[in-house]
């Protein structure tokens, strides 16, 4: 079954309303997390409570890789769309221009992609809807490009200098802001063998279809 969801693009976090639950799509999170199961899950009722805090209260559900082990799911910024396929099911993006096999699995979505002619490993993350991260030593290699504000969980909201760095996709390049990546988040970050995290400035860019049961991401030419 193939559905389509329209998406509230909430500080530009997809969420979608599906059989009435309010569900906010996070691929940096390897769990769904909920009111009935939060005590449950590591950290479960911290992220709750923060994506509510600092995102929409009306938040029911932190919908993550665990729900997507046998689901596709396709993201659309621009027509703000959400669609979730089963396993057999056919969905990708309308003009497809690159694919990548993902690792670190069932916890991350794990890439290589280059960025400045060289091959790193980022994790993909609609989470990252403010800012993209890099470890600090590749980030200061970009142009500096301002500063905004995010907030983690564990840390609050903190102010993030950005740097503009080229990303190679599909034969193009796009110019990509990165934050430096707060120093105990870049040790979880490189612990999952990346230096780095990507959301919002791949899908605001493209289509992202992550296909976790054939471990692929695809991105499409909007």
């Amino acid at each position: 079954m193939v559905s389509i969801f329209d998406a509230d693009l909430v500080k530009d976090h997809f969420i979608i309303t599906d059989n009435g639950r309010r569900a906010l799509i996070d691929t940096g999170c390897p769990f769904i997390i909920n009111d009935e199961n939060k005590q449950s899950k590591p950290m479960g009722e911290l992220y709750l409570n923060d994506a509510r805090r600092n995102v929409d209260p009306t938040i029911d559900e932190f919908r993550g890789l665990e729900y997507f082990a046998q689901r596709k799911v396709l993201f659309d910024y621009r027509k703000a769309v959400v669609v979730i396929a089963d396993q057999g099911d056919e969905v990708d993006p309308v003009h497809p221009v690159a694919e990548f096999p993902i690792s670190g699995l069932p916890i991350r979505i794990v890439f290589s992609v280059v960025i400045d002619g060289v091959s790193h490993k980022l994790i993909f993350d609609t989470g990252a809807s403010i800012a993209n991260y890099l470890t600090e030593s590749i980030a200061k290699t970009g142009t500096s490009c301002g500063t905004v504000e995010d907030f983690h969980p564990q840390k609050g909201k903190y102010t993030v200098n950005l740097f503009s760095l080229p990303v190679e996709v599909g034969g193009e390049t796009v110019d990509i802001p990165f934050g430096v990546q707060p120093a105990d988040i870049d040790r979880d970050v490189q612990m999952s063998g990346a230096v780095g995290v990507i959301g919002v400035g791949l899908y605001k860019n493209f289509q992202v279809l992550v296909d976790l049961p054939n471990k692929r991401l695809v991105l499409g030419r909007y």
